[in-house]
C-alpha cells in the first residue's frame, strides 16, 4: 500500500524548512558571540590652530595602538574604528562634534578633548549619554564633576607643577618666581597650581600674574610688568606656540634667569618656536626618554615606523589611552556599551603604561607620575 501526499503538502514541508533555517540564521547574527561590526569610538580635538600639534600627536598614538589590535583581529573579531572630528579648540565646535558623535555614529567611547575648556563643555553630553570620555586635558576642574564616565590618560596638572616647583626651589633654591599664562582653563589652572605649591614653601610671586589671549603673538607689555619685579624664574602656564614665543621676546627683553613650565613646554613645538633660546628651559612631562626601558622602545620603535619620526609626551600619553580602552572594551565583552566600557574602565588596576603605573579612582584619575626635564642640545633630555 502506498502513501498518498499532495503536492501541496510538500510545498509546505519546504516553505516550513526553509523558515527555519531563516530563523536559525538571525540568530546566530544577532547573537553577541558572532557580532562582527566595527566597534565605534569617537575623537575629537584641534587639528587646526595654534594647538593642532595636540591633535596631530593624540590621533597618532591612538591610530597606532588600534592599528595595532586591529591587525590582530580586534576585539574578539569586532574592528575598532576610529571617527575623528577637528573642533580647532573651539567650545562650540566640539560640542557640536560630540552630539554627531553620540547620535549618528553611536559611539561607546570618546577621546575628548585635546584642550580643557572644550573636555568641560562637552563632558555634560558625554556623560548624560552615559559614553566613556578619555581626555588629556589636565585642569582639575574635569575630574571634579562628580561624573562617572570622566578619565584621564596622563596626570592630572598638578602632578606637573608639584613636581616642577619642588624642583626649583629644593634643589635649585630659587625663591623670586614670576607667571605668565593664557586665559583658557588649562592656563588658568596651571597658574593656580603653581601657586599653591608655591605658597606650601612659603612664597609668593613676585609680580601679579600676567594673562593674555591663547592667539596673542606680542606679550610686551606683560613681561615689561614682569621683569621690572626682577625675579629669578619665569613660570609658563600658557600652550606650546605662545610659550615659545614669549621665552624669545623674555630673552629678547634682556631677562636672563630661569624659564620653565609643565606639559606644554617638553615639546617638539617649544622647542621649534623658541629656537635657541629653548636651551636650558626646565619642563615636567610623564613621559622623557623612549629608551627608558623595552615597553617605551618597542613603542618608539613602532611610532617611528609608522609615522616617520620619534614620539613625545603626548603621543605616549595618547598611546596609554587607546591600550586602556582596548582593556576595557576586552573586559565589557560581549556586551560592548558606553556604560560598560565606563565601568570596565573603572575596575582597571596595576596597568603598566608608558607614563607608569595607572588605577583609575571613582572620579577618573588613574597616572600621578611625572618627571624632570630639561633642554639640552635642543633635545628633551630627562634630568636624573
Amino acid at each position: 500500500m502506498y502513501l498518498y501526499r499532495s503536492r501541496l503538502s510538500y510545498l509546505a514541508l519546504a516553505t516550513l524548512s526553509c523558515l527555519l533555517l531563516l530563523l536559525a540564521a538571525c540568530g546566530s547574527t544577532n547573537s553577541g558571540n558572532t557580532n562582527t561590526s566595527p566597534i565605534e569610538i569617537g575623537w575629537d580635538g584641534a587639528l587646526t590652530g595654534t594647538n593642532a600639534d595636540l591633535g596631530e600627536w593624540d590621533t597618532q598614538g591612538i591610530d597606532l595602538a588600534f592599528d595595532q589590535v586591529n591587525a590582530k583581529g580586534g576585539i574578539h573579531g569586532r574592528q575598532i574604528h576610529l571617527t575623528k572630528f577637528d573642533d580647532a579648540a573651539d567650545n562650540t565646535k566640539g560640542v557640536t562634534n560630540v552630539q554627531r558623535l553620540i547620535t549618528q555614529d553611536h559611539i561607546v567611547a570618546c577621546f575628548c578633548t585635546t584642550n580643557s575648556g572644550v573636555a568641560l563643555a562637552v563632558e555634560p553630553y558625554l556623560t548624560r549619554a552615559k559614553i566613556a570620555q578619555i581626555t588629556p586635558g589636565l585642569s582639575t576642574a574635569l575630574t571634579a564633576q562628580n561624573s562617572a564616565y570622566i578619565f584621564r590618560d596622563t596626570p592630572a596638572g598638578p602632578s606637573f607643577e608639584n613636581t616642577l616647583i619642588t624642583y626649583l626651589v629644593q634643589q635649585k633654591h630659587f625663591t623670586k618666581f614670576a607667571q605668565i599664562t593664557d586665559n583658557d582653563a588649562y592656563g588658568q589652572g596651571e597658574a593656580q597650581y603653581q601657586q599653591a605649591k608655591l605658597k606650601s614653601f612659603g612664597l609668593t610671586p613676585v609680580a601679579p600674574l600676567q594673562m593674555y589671549n591663547p592667539n596673542d603673538t606680542s606679550f610686551t607689555g606683560q613681561l615689561d610688568t614682569i621683569l621690572a619685579a626682577n625675579p629669578e624664574v619665569i613660570l609658563f602656564g600658557g600652550e606650546e606656540v605662545t610659550s615659545g614665543l614669549i621665552a624669545k621676546q623674555a630673552r629678547q627683553l634682556g631677562f636672563t634667569g630661569q624659564l620653565a613650565g609643565g606639559a606644554s613646554i617638553g615639546t617638539p613645538t617649544f622647542i621649534q618656536t623658541a629656537g635657541s633660546v629653548a636651551e636650558g628651559v626646565i619642563f615636567t612631562s610623564a613621559y622623557i626618554d623612549n629608551n627608558a626601558n623595552a615597553q617605551t622602545k618597542a613603542f618608539a620603535a613602532a611610532f617611528q615606523d609608522k609615522w616617520g619620526y620619534a614620539p613625545e609626551g603626548h603621543g605616549a600619553k595618547a598611546y596609554d589611552g587607546a591600550e586602556l580602552v582596548i582593556q576595557a572594551l576586552n573586559a565589557a565583552y560581549p556586551n560592548i556599551t558606553g556604560d560598560s566600557v565606563a565601568k570596565a574602565l573603572h575596575n582597571i588596576h596595576n596597568y603598566q603604561g608608558l607614563q607608569g603605573t595607572a588605577n583609575f579612582d571613582a572620579t577618573g584619575e588613574g597616572f600621578h607620575d611625572t618627571l624632570l626635564g630639561v633642554i639640552k642640545n635642543g633635545q628633551l633630555t630627562q634630568l636624573s
